[in-house]
């Protein structure tokens, strides 16, 4: 493959990855433009070809809570567990069937380790 194919599929899925965290938030396109110092045809052409600046990079992952690493290399550093206890309890809100699920789940691996199967 060469180098400019690589290239622009990993630039591509920035667009990608930016396109999922806006869709994620609940913030509009204007409002996101807004906010980043862009119209909103322009956050439409960063999700579909991915070309951020650093510092629209920046600022939409602080805006759009999420991790700038990710954003930008789709990969993510394992969060705290303190991280971890405020998704489950954000995710508790709307979901409590599905993190009362995880917490058995997590009980039970947890017991497993403890005293064996």
């Amino acid at each position: 493959m060469k180098r400019s194919t690589k290239v622009n599929q990993e630039v591509k899925a920035i667009g990608d990855r930016l396109r999922h965290a806006i869709n994620n938030h609940s913030l509009s396109i204007e409002q996101i433009g807004q906010q980043v110092g862009l119209s909103s045809t322009q956050i439409y052409d960063r999700m579909r070809y991915g070309n951020l600046r650093l510092h629209e990079a920046i600022v939409l992952s602080r805006l759009l809570g999420v991790d700038l690493e990710w954003l930008a290399t789709g990969h993510e550093e394992i969060p705290s567990l303190d991280g971890i206890l405020t998704k489950l309890i954000e995710l508790h809100e709307t979901k409590p069937q599905t993190t009362e699920s995880f917490l058995v789940m997590v009980d039970r691996l947890w017991r497993e380790e403890k005293f064996g199967r």
